[in-house]
């Protein structure tokens, strides 16, 4: 999962350019893009006050000639960080603890010796302003480089925290770590997994059959690939909160629509409200990320990468639209966010 923001300038270029091009339709796109960009195989849903459309093209399965279809399943990457923001804030609430609370009295004794890092407050960890570095140094990635999360366990990550040396400067920084421990933090006060907590706060009551941190087996998976060869789906084991969610374009959409049709529930309206800018046209939220224009709404977005997989999704509240696009393929994130972005734009102007 790379940083989010490799691909913020693309998806501004996309932004002032768009009103320049002729339309075609998002199939003839997707299909363009298939056979100039050479990636395996494409997704996107799409959701207009609830009315779904869904375009694939390529293939989910190269080796058996598989297309894609609703309830394929494949890895979202750092679209989890968006799940674990809202479990986090939900039980927050629940338990009468600000955001603006330090973290230091929910990790071990031995931990908490380390002022910077005990000092963290919960909004740090999840608006990416904790001075945390994007990934623990203690990582080993070469015990098996396919598999750079799956070594890194709990013992790992308080090792590293005692320790830890944070970038004072609190601007937004985005950080794996932060996001895996916030994760952590919510298992600590609930005293549940990850897993748990996922199906509690997560796909139980957004009614998402197909998701959680590992496949099901009457599904069908997508194989991701990495620089043509087939990737294995990635065990994140501590961190698996900042990125190590399976769904499909089905649940995804289900995701978007639960969060677009309710408007008064006050977790999804903390998580999507601005607490920190990044520049004059990207800020984010919790978790969640936000596109701005002047005189246009939010465009309210988050992407993922693994190494079989580059995923975007997005909403408009105003407008009511949603998209979630998947391609099979690492470092495809250019495509699939500009993909995404200008979807949304195609779906604004036709309203």
């Amino acid at each position: 999962m790379k940083k989010i923001y490799v691909f913020i300038s693309l998806l501004l270029v996309v932004m002032s350019s768009f009103s320049q091009k002729e339309y075609i339709s998002i199939q003839d796109k997707i299909d363009s893009l298939i056979k100039s960009k050479k990636v395996p195989g494409i997704i996107a849903a799409t959701s207009q006050k609830n009315k779904r459309d869904f375009y694939t093209s390529g293939f989910a399965n190269k080796a058996i000639e598989e297309v894609f279809n609703l309830e394929t399943q494949l890895e979202i990457g750092s679209i989890t960080k968006t799940f674990t923001a809202y479990i986090l804030t939900s039980i927050l609430k629940e338990k009468n603890i600000d955001v603006s609370t330090s973290i230091g009295a929910f990790l071990p004794d031995s931990i908490r010796k380390n002022k910077t890092v005990s000092g963290i407050t919960f909004l740090q960890l999840m608006n990416h302003t904790s001075g945390l570095p994007r990934l623990p140094s203690n990582m080993d990635m070469g015990k098996n480089p396919m598999q750079p999360y799956i070594n890194y366990d709990l013992n790992n990550l308080y090792s590293y925290l005692k320790k830890a040396i944070l970038d004072t400067n609190k601007k937004v920084s985005y950080s794996n770590l932060g996001m895996g421990l916030a994760g952590v933090l919510a298992e600590n006060i609930s005293k549940k997994s990850y897993e748990e907590l996922v199906k509690k706060y997560i796909t139980v009551p957004f009614k998402m059959k197909s998701t959680g941190l590992t496949t099901k087996e009457n599904l069908p998976i997508a194989v991701g690939y990495f620089n043509g060869a087939a990737a294995e789906y990635w065990d994140m084991n501590a961190l698996k909160a900042a990125g190590g969610v399976k769904s499909n374009a089905n649940d995804m959409l289900t995701y978007l629509e639960y969060i677009l049709n309710h408007p008064a529930n006050k977790i999804l309206e903390s998580v999507t409200t601005i607490s920190a800018p990044i520049n004059n046209r990207i800020s984010i939220a919790k978790g969640w990320h936000l596109l701005i224009e002047t005189g246009k709404p939010e465009i309210i977005w988050h992407n993922g990468g693994t190494y079989g997989f580059s995923t975007f999704c997005a909403f408009d509240k105003v407008n009511g639209t949603a998209v979630f696009v998947a391609i099979n393929a690492f470092n495809m994130n250019a495509i699939s966010d500009g993909l995404g972005i200008e979807i949304m734009k195609m779906m604004a102007d036709r309203k």
